[in-house]
């Protein structure tokens, strides 16, 4: 007898035969399409780009969907570069004391204190000694040698609301930090000249924009924009970098980004001077370095079998998800 339609549709084996093999299929695509347009936005915000095929890879890109958010909620402008006190009044603290914080900074220096670090695993910022640091402030983690060596700035950083990434960095003489997209939105980055070339000659590139490093003076921008940093001097650079909270406009989602971030940078959260404190991220940090080192010396050897062996990996990965949603 043939099967009504009614039939067909409440028990027959054909649309049982259809989801399984449907669903997956949106999955991939809507995946595809999010990725396509994650790259997209980035490649139509920057004014200047990474290379494409870096940038098919860049974190900054697979972080697009968790900024839009931070994009359409945010309080303060979403452009490159921001008036620092007009936008924040309480960075004035700062600026009116940022000789207090330079005579800290560079009593820190001339210790050794400010040096090299290894809370940003297999990155190119600390290679070549072109990068010394020494963190003040990582949200409410205790960094004791912070406390113990710069009062003065930690308490200053203290007073200033949304202020919960805070560090001295040196930019060393004649020493660059190529183009980049930092990851996240959630954060405006405010940097204070502190002892510096005052020199055209080092600055910032922020979405192609100049910026000139000078004594007391600080730069506000947002950090998601491709910049980079140079220093053709023979003087090094010292500045105040710290990350301020973007204000949104739901708490909810103010709330649900502070914990995100507090949680991020906890993983890659180390002490100045005493290496057991540190998060799980820097003691995971050597396989990470070691695939990087391996993976340099290949370029070097052979460049052809890099980019077939990073294409493979990327394509791996790619097949693995691709296994997973079928």
């Amino acid at each position: 007898m043939r099967r009504s339609s009614a039939a067909v549709i409440l028990y027959g084996p054909d649309y049982d035969d259809v989801l399984p093999q449907g669903s997956p299929v949106t999955v991939l695509i809507a995946l595809f399409l999010i990725y396509a347009g994650s790259l997209l936005f980035v490649r139509l915000r920057n004014r200047v780009h990474l290379p494409l095929g870096r940038q098919l890879t860049d974190f900054s890109t697979f972080t697009v969907p968790l900024n839009l958010p931070a994009y359409l909620l945010s309080r303060v402008s979403t452009r490159s570069r921001l008036p620092p006190v007009q936008t924040f009044p309480q960075l004035k603290l700062l600026q009116d004391n940022w000789e207090t914080i330079r005579d800290e900074a560079l009593a820190l220096y001339g210790q050794g204190h400010i040096a090299v670090k290894n809370d940003l695993p297999g990155s190119s910022f600390y290679r070549d000694n072109r990068w010394k640091s020494f963190y003040l402030k990582i949200y409410d983690l205790d960094i004791p040698s912070a406390r113990a060596l710069a009062p003065k700035t930690r308490a200053l950083i203290d007073q200033v609301p949304g202020m919960n990434l805070a560090l001295f960095a040196v930019l060393m003489p004649g020493k660059r930090l190529t183009q980049h997209h930092d990851p996240f939105a959630f954060s405006l980055r405010y940097s204070l000249g502190l002892s510096t070339p005052n020199s055209e000659k080092c600055g910032l590139m922020i979405n192609g924009e100049h910026y000139a490093w000078r004594d007391g003076d600080g730069v506000l921008f947002d950090e998601t924009y491709i910049h980079s940093a140079y220093n053709d001097t023979e003087t090094p650079r010292l500045i105040l970098m710290t990350d301020i909270d973007r204000p949104m406009k739901l708490a909810p989602v103010q709330w649900f980004y502070f914990r995100f971030a507090r949680f991020f940078n906890s993983l890659f959260y180390i002490d100045n001077l005493d290496s057991n404190i540190s998060g799980i991220g820097n003691r995971l940090s050597g396989t990470v370095v070691g695939y990087k080192a391996t993976m340099k010396g290949l370029k070097k050897k052979n460049p052809r079998s890099y980019k077939l062996g990073k294409w493979a990996l990327h394509l791996g990965l790619v097949g693995l998800i691709v296994a997973w949603a079928l």
